[in-house]
């Protein structure tokens, strides 16, 4: 239950602090006063649509916060539970701050949160029932929706919509197999080519750069000879030769270093030089040795090296990474062999869950059918208190065979006939805005026990009307509000006497501007409010006389639960 409103800079409220009482509470003044402003800042603070033009004029920001009561078993405490929102006591608070540069920020119990989450929480407390919720009436997939959920089915609505799920993503998964399996044939002898030309290369990684190394070497070999035989005649070969000069250094220096440790040190350094030059010469020889000036062979590595190029442009990759190619093209061959198995797999998958989602539609269809014959004998029934006794009006579903559809098999739509003799029609056809008013109202009735929603907020649902038919509405608010919370915007004086609590809203002036101020009524103010609502600008004792006895009426009006009769 909404406990309290607080509303700072929100178009003509400067400063707003609300309490709400549980029962019915309407909601007056004149025509322009800014009765509407006040569902407009409480729709803010449930995650509605904001508009910085929503901000008092020269205010840099503005704010809503609504202060709800929760009883122990409502549905929302587990979803804060989930969302790992703490809960202040039984009090849940929803905060809601825009700024005048565009930026909204929202809250749970003072906890920052993506504005979808406060909407989330908004729409499992409160129901606002306006102008444009009268049009959405007249939109066939509302219907669906109103049917749905006073049938309180939700477990078999969630089944149908994931088996509908399921199959179009077996169709899906299956059509894709087929567009990749259309081809499949060209595909595989394409791949088979390639992977045979490819194996039969033997591509190994990193022998490109060893053929560069060895083709430099056969095409230079004649010079590479003759500096190697030069290298080896200075370090080794014939007289003066380095190696030789070491040597006979060491031992000199060797047989010295017994008299000097000096000397030793430097013998034993020139002994390990001749050491490591004698391991150079012998890498040197075995280097000549391999050697050759072999025209054959450099033309074999020419045609090695423009295979191994050629493949590279061709598969447009690095030499090095042709062997990786070659397991791709083994691994999608293989898939492809497997293609038929999985399209066979794939079919048994798609008729399985075309079976599973029809035994669930029927199911669904069957707890639609009668639902929408329950929905229709209860509307009827309201709908005779609100003095349309001549109204037909019904459920209509329509099943619709081809694919698995979301939302099931049916097609529903509410239908009207305002006059006898006349046939059921589209309510868009039919129904007048007072007729579309009312006909809400009664599906409001009929599905009251379904929503666990607390409060109901109706704007205007009056409109049309008068007279007895207004008194109709309001004993229906008054009968809806029993167990719940209800505020209702009226023009009514027949719909106000109805309130249990009655707030007025008045249009002020304050410091050259514009002030909207919300002022609650007792017995005497709501005796003057109605009597100004009777009789216009000027008040009569005749409109305060039918003022008193309205109210009275509707004070001595004893309620029977789940009952449209009153006395």
């Amino acid at each position: 239950m909404l406990c309290q409103l607080t509303v700072e800079n929100i178009a003509l409220i400067e400063r707003l602090d609300l309490t709400l009482e549980p029962g019915l509470t309407v909601i007056t003044g004149e025509t322009g006063a800014g009765k509407s402003i006040l569902i407009d800042a409480l729709a803010l603070a449930l995650g509605g649509r904001a508009d910085s033009g929503l901000i008092r004029e020269g205010c840099e920001q503005a704010s809503v916060l609504a202060r709800f009561r929760l009883s122990p078993g409502h549905p929302l405490l587990s979803w804060l539970g989930e969302q790992e929102l703490a809960l202040d006591g039984e009090e849940l608070f929803l905060r809601r701050v825009l700024s005048n540069q565009g930026r909204s920020r929202a809250f749970v119990n003072q906890v920052a949160v993506p504005l979808a989450v406060l909407a989330q929480a908004g729409a499992q407390l409160v129901d606002i029932h306006g102008q444009y919720e009268l049009q959405s009436l007249l939109q066939a997939p509302g219907h669906l929706r109103i049917l749905d959920a006073y049938a309180v089915h939700d477990t078999l609505v969630a089944e149908v919509r994931r088996s509908a799920e399921a199959w179009r993503r077996c169709r899906d998964e299956r059509a894709d197999l087929e567009a990749r399996g259309g081809g499949a044939e060209a595909r595989r002898v394409f791949l088979g080519h390639q992977l045979e030309e490819l194996e039969a290369a033997g591509v190994g990684v990193g022998e490109l750069a060893e053929l560069v190394t060895h083709r430099a070497r056969l095409a230079n070999a004649t010079r590479l000879a003759l500096a190697v035989e030069g290298g080896l005649g200075l370090l080794a070969d014939g007289q003066g030769a380095v190696g030789d000069g070491l040597s006979r250094a060491a031992g000199l220096l060797e047989g010295a270093g017994a008299m000097d440790p000096e000397l030793a040190t430097i013998a034993e350094a020139l002994r390990s030089l001749h050491y490591e030059l004698t391991d150079r010469v012998e890498s040197l020889r075995r280097y000549q040795e391999g050697l050759s000036v072999d025209p054959v062979a450099l033309e074999r590595l020419d045609e090695r090296l423009d295979l191994l190029r050629r493949l590279s442009r061709k598969h447009q990759c690095e030499a090095d990474r042709l062997p990786e190619l070659v397991e791709t093209l083994r691994r999608e061959l293989a898939a492809m062999d497997g293609l038929e198995e999985n399209l066979r797999r794939l079919t048994e998958a798609l008729a399985r869950a075309g079976d599973r989602y029809r035994e669930r539609a029927a199911l669904l269809g069957r707890s639609r059918a009668e639902a929408a014959g329950r929905l229709t004998r209860e509307v009827m029934v309201e709908l005779g208190d609100l003095h349309m006794g001549n109204t037909r009006f019904a459920v209509t579903l329509t099943v619709e065979a081809g694919d698995p559809r979301p939302q099931g098999e049916e097609r529903v739509a509410f239908e009207v006939s305002t006059n006898p003799g006349e046939s059921l029609k589209p309510l868009k056809l039919v129904a007048s805005g007072g007729e579309l008013a009312r006909l809400m109202l009664a599906m409001k009735c009929a599905l009251a026990d379904a929503v666990p929603v607390t409060t109901l907020i109706f704007d205007e649902v009056d409109v049309g009307v008068g007279g007895r038919v207004a008194t109709s509405i309001g004993q229906k608010l008054r009968r809806l509000a029993s167990g719940r919370q209800v505020l209702a915007i009226t023009h009514q004086p027949q719909v106000a006497a109805w309130g249990e609590g009655h707030l007025r809203v008045e249009k002020g002036f304050h410091g050259g501007r514009a002030r909207v101020e919300i002022v609650p009524l007792d017995d005497g103010g709501r005796e003057e409010e109605l009597a100004r609502m009777l009789a216009g600008e000027t008040v009569t004792d005749p409109a305060r006389e039918n003022a008193r006895e309205l109210l009275a009426a509707a004070r001595e009006t004893e309620f029977f639960p789940n009952s449209g009769e009153s006395g």
